[in-house]
């Protein structure tokens, strides 16, 4: 039954996924939806602005928002990121805490016990997440794991999981539905993501950047599009990877060019699946120094 345009029963809500950088919370929330909407990378600072993923299933729409890796602020871009993270913790229904269980010996690490602060503080209920469990030596080392999370706040639930196996990850779903307000669909069925397409596509090509580059040089890329333009048989998409120095535009570029094209091609199917057309990639390399403090930059980037 619809009352008042809302199934009756029907429920819906936001579900905030925190935790330090790199712990797996955009290879979860791209699997609960079932398909990629955030890019995922070895390297910390990987999702740098909320990322919201939709899983419509019967009865219920659950709104799954990536958000960057908490952690404490040096410069501006972070001290955006952080905030980002706080602002989703206050907006949201149910807070999803990952952990990754290959970095707790026994007890949580600095980080982990300041995000579970902020988890804590915030009032909203949790369920905790013991990600990469596939990578211990065995179960055996998962329950002192367990135990070490379990003490840094009053869990509705705690999962030991693989992300990237899927293990546990669907009861881990179950539980974010019956934790769910009843609601309205916030987003039609069938659509994944609210991202803009512009944006998208700039983080696809940051992620093949992430993976192609040498530490030194992720921190200080951002990726802009400066045109999408749609041809008979091709859109031809403009875009520019920014970094702060220009030893880091050799870096990008490669010698002879090689890394860049490798950055190109590897985009170019990723963003051909996405927009279903063949692609063609202008990718140009641009020095911008201090742009991670630059708040107009930001803002320009949507950062």
């Amino acid at each position: 039954m619809i009352r008042n345009g809302q199934e009756e029963g029907f429920k819906s809500g936001f579900a905030a996924v925190v935790g330090r950088p790199n712990v797996g919370k955009s290879t979860l929330i791209n699997t609960l939806v079932g398909t990629k909407v955030s890019i995922t990378s070895p390297r910390p600072q990987t999702t740098r602005s909320p990322i919201r993923g939709v899983r419509n299933g019967p009865g219920y729409q659950a709104v799954f928002v990536d958000t960057p890796g908490s952690q404490k602020p040096r410069d501006t871009l972070r001290n955006r990121m952080q905030q980002q993270v706080l602002d989703s913790l206050k907006e949201a229904d149910v807070v999803l805490l990952l952990f990754d269980a290959t970095q707790v010996q026994g007890e949580l690490g600095t980080g982990d016990r300041y995000v579970a602060r902020l988890v804590a503080d915030s009032g909203t209920p949790a369920v905790a997440c013991v990600n990469k469990v596939d990578l211990l030596p065995g179960q055996d080392a998962v329950l002192p794991v367990i135990e070490a999370v379990s003490g840094t706040n009053s869990y509705e639930e705690i999962f030991a999981l693989s992300a990237l196996q899927g293990l546990n990850v669907e009861p881990l779903n179950e539980a974010v539905v019956g934790l769910l307000p009843e609601g309205p669909r916030y987003f039609p069925e069938g659509e994944v993501t609210d991202y803009p397409e512009a944006l998208i596509l700039a983080e696809y090509i940051r992620e093949k950047a992430l993976n192609a580059l040498r530490e030194e040089v992720p921190h200080a890329i951002v990726v802009e599009i400066d045109e999408v333009e749609r041809k008979e048989n091709v859109t031809v998409v403009y875009a520019i990877i920014h970094v702060e120095r220009s030893t880091q535009r050799m870096i990008v570029l490669g010698k002879n060019g090689r890394t860049i094209k490798q950055i190109g091609t590897e985009a170019r199917r990723d963003v051909e699946k996405l927009l279903g057309t063949r692609i063609y990639l202008d990718l140009k390399v641009k020095v911008t120094p201090g742009w991670r403090n630059d708040p107009r930059f930001l803002e320009r980037l949507g950062l």
